[in-house]
């Protein structure tokens, strides 16, 4: 493996790490700026309906000085948005978002980044979803190499690991309710999980890592719902981090290799969040989530009309009811009559038996927010 090889298999595993360990993840932006050659990177997640759950990790440059002269210029900064209006996991540079005029021009470049050393930047938004954004950025030095084409593959090839991590790790904050955590877990970020007790009996398998088995390249599950594995050296990992867990470690991350070719699976094996508020009698647990490469996540409205087994145009409106938007602003945005929003509502209802927007509302949230676990004496 080369040195970029190495440096990057470093990277994932801190990143995986970091879903469980706040240390962990700013180890991976320390790792993710050595990678670049970077003076300073940092990632950041917001949350407008928790504010207390926002956070931002800051490497070499970006340190607490940092943040507190950037909170007087914030306003003068017009990277952020520019980045979080692209499509998750796409990255790109700030030389190709504004013009060389702009950035010539730019009081915070001039006033801000330059007496910090730093000069153009490199980001990417991370998620965005029920009030929660991330986003992750690394810095040119003012005297060093300039990002390029194969520095944006290089960071593309990290954001679908971050993405989970974060997604994980906000599973490992959620420890309010016991059907919060799970309704999350299962549906919420569409991760591939697994949970097994101390005893190795199975605590719940979702609907992802369900599928993830039924595909049968490289991943199963037996009929108590552990995981099997048809690479032997990556079997040896998976169980040598599983009992490192058992042993109260920190367990890792193993990639699974796949008979079709494609990119290996990515699983992280880590401790089962404790409490029988979260999972009733799992206590020594043992958790695996599973990464996917080559997957995509199906958008909500194909999802709707897969749960609720109703056409794509009246998922679209149940869709928007879920929203809240108005539906007249919907057919005015879906370029349609309400006389056809009216015939998607009419199907809508008369394939889910029901007869008011509220019961939809209902049904299709049950449906979005399906447990389906799989129980050692499921049938």
């Amino acid at each position: 493996m080369s040195e970029n090889g190495e440096l990057e298999a470093k990277i994932i595993d801190a990143i995986y790490r970091g879903a469980c360990d706040s240390a962990e993840l700013g180890r991976a932006i320390e790792l993710i700026a050595k990678y670049f050659d970077s003076p300073g990177a940092l990632i950041g997640e917001l949350d407008q309906v928790q504010p207390g759950r926002s956070f931002v990790f800051g490497a070499n440059t970006i340190e607490s000085e940092f943040f507190v002269g950037y909170h007087q210029y914030s306003s003068l900064d017009p990277a952020p948005r520019a980045y979080a209006a692209l499509p998750i996991g796409r990255a790109t540079l700030s030389a190709q978002l504004f013009s060389e005029s702009e950035r010539r021009t730019s009081a915070f470049v001039h006033e801000f980044l330059v007496p910090h050393g730093l000069n153009a930047s490199m980001g990417c938004p991370l998620l965005a979803s029920d009030g929660r954004s991330a986003m992750i950025g690394i810095f040119e030095s003012l005297r060093g190499k300039h990002f390029d084409n194969d520095d944006i593959a290089r960071l593309e090839r990290l954001t679908p690991h971050l993405t989970r991590a974060l997604q994980i790790r906000r599973l490992f904050l959620q420890s309010e309710a016991r059907g919060k955590v799970l309704e999350s877990i299962v549906e919420r970020n569409e991760t591939a999980m697994v949970g097994l007790r101390g005893d190795g009996s199975p605590v719940f398998v979702n609907a992802a890592a369900r599928a993830i088995a039924a595909a049968r390249d490289g991943i199963g599950l037996n009929r108590l719902g552990r995981l099997v594995v048809a690479d032997r050296a990556a079997a040896t990992r998976l169980a040598g981090l599983t009992a490192d867990v058992a042993r109260i470690g920190a367990g890792g991350i193993v990639q699974i290799p796949r008979p079709s070719g494609h990119r290996p699976y990515v699983v992280l094996v880590s401790p089962l969040p404790s409490g029988d508020d979260l999972f009733p009698n799992s206590r020594g647990g043992v958790l695996f989530a599973i990464h996917d490469p080559a997957r995509r996540e199906t958008p909500t409205d194909r999802r709707i009309a897969q749960l609720l087994h109703i056409p794509l145009g009246a998922a679209k409106v149940v869709q928007a009811i879920l929203e809240g938007v108005d539906l007249k602003d919907y057919a005015d945005r879906a370029g349609i009559s309400m006389h056809t929003v009216r015939f998607h509502l009419k199907t809508a209802f008369a394939r889910t038996e029901t007869r008011s927007q509220a019961d939809l509302v209902r049904i299709a949230l049950s449906a979005l927010n399906k447990l389906g676990p799989y129980f050692a004496d499921r049938k």
